[in-house]
């Protein structure tokens, strides 16, 4: 199972790779973590791309072609978080699967007005300790837990303007792809203000539809 998930920044796409990942076996490759281990690793490519993400900017295509690429393989299948998200990316991708051999089994849009994720992901703290994203409304950080110590400190790219600027790029540059990809009969559309448990009845209902 080959599964594309694309929808604004705060949407719930890592959640429901995730919770797809659980129930199907299929390998999350999230270009979001990627990013994030290369700025954390202190590499040059690393802190070139989070001069992108501080300003509230895409990565540039090629950065995340070339950091997908060995991933496509998998032989489990794989859920793509936050890949592709340009048409150019869409068609760079297309041509890394077909030197493989795949294709893409199903595109699933997560729906969501914009206010709404400026709500959600402004009150996102992430753990220093783990890597995990809280929210200290619905998901506050733990408090005295050795699992998971923190600290919880919010993003560079969680402030309102940098989330406001990612909404505008997402609107201009990776809406277009719902068109892209329902041309070639792979799109479905979710609410993704419903709850989570909820939201991944209707993508896994989506993926067997299309399977």
């Amino acid at each position: 199972m080959r599964v594309i998930l694309i929808g604004p920044q705060g949407a719930g796409k890592g959640t429901q790779a995730k919770r797809i990942s659980e129930k199907t076996g299929a390998r999350v490759i999230s270009t979001g973590d990627m990013v994030r281990a290369e700025i954390k690793a202190g590499t040059e490519l690393g802190r070139k791309v989070k001069e992108y993400n501080d300003r509230g900017e895409l990565v540039p295509d090629e950065i995340i072609v070339e950091m997908a690429k060995p991933h496509l393989g998998a032989p489990e299948g794989w859920v793509l978080d936050g890949f592709p998200r340009t048409e150019a990316q869409a068609r760079a991708l297309e041509e890394v699967l077909a030197e493989l051999g795949i294709g893409i089994d199903r595109v699933i849009a997560l729906e969501a007005p914009d206010e709404v994720l400026v709500e959600r992901l402004s009150g996102r703290r992430q753990s220093q300790a783990t890597g995990r994203i809280y929210h200290v409304r619905y998901d506050p950080p733990p408090q005295d837990s050795e699992e998971d110590p923190g600290p919880f400190v919010q993003r560079d790219d969680d402030t309102e303007e940098a989330i406001r600027r990612r909404l505008e790029l997402y609107h201009e540059q990776t809406e277009p792809l719902k068109r892209y990809y329902a041309r070639q009969g792979l799109l479905a559309e979710v609410d993704a203000t419903r709850s989570i448990p909820e939201v991944t009845e209707q993508v896994m209902k989506a993926i067997r539809e299309n399977g």
